[in-house]
C-alpha cells in the first residue's frame, strides 16, 4: 500500500529516502515551503490533514486528540538506525488493512520485528 508521510524535522533525512524509493509519497517539513524548519507542531498537524499525510515524528503529536489528525508514526527512540526505523514502518504498514485505518497514533518500536 502506498502511503503519503510528513516527516518531522527530528525524523533523519535518510528515511525519506527509503520510503520514497519504496513507492511511498514523502515530504520533510524542512522541505515544505508552507512549513519549514522551527515549525509549530499546530501548523504540521493541520498541513498534514489538508494534504492527507501520517505524520513520523519523534515529537508530541500523541497528545492531540485523535480525530485532530490525519495518522501519526509515533518513533519515541531517536536513535534508531534510518534502515531498522524504515522496516519497522514497512511492517506496520503491512499489519494495517487500510490507510483510514492508520488514522491513529501508533508507536513504532522494535516490538514490530
Amino acid at each position: 500500500m502506498r502511503v503519503a508521510f510528513l516527516l518531522d524535522e527530528n525524523i533523519a533525512a535518510p528515511l525519506a529516502d527509503k520510503l520514497d524509493k519504496a513507492g511511498h509519497d514523502v515530504e520533510r517539513v524542512v522541505d515544505v515551503s508552507e512549513l519549514g524548519e522551527g515549525v509549530d507542531d499546530t501548523t504540521i498537524r493541520l498541513y498534514a490533514v489538508q494534504e492527507g499525510r501520517l505524520i513520523v515524528t519523534s515529537d508530541d503529536f500523541v497528545q492531540m486528540p485523535a480525530d485532530s489528525h490525519s495518522g501519526v508514526f509515533y518513533v519515541p527512540d531517536q536513535s534508531l538506525p534510518s534502515h531498522e526505523l524504515y522496516h519497522i514502518i514497512q511492517r506496520v504498514i503491512e499489519a494495517f488493512p487500510n490507510r483510514e485505518a492508520m488514522d491513529t497514533v501508533t508507536y513504532v518500536t522494535t516490538d514490530w520485528l
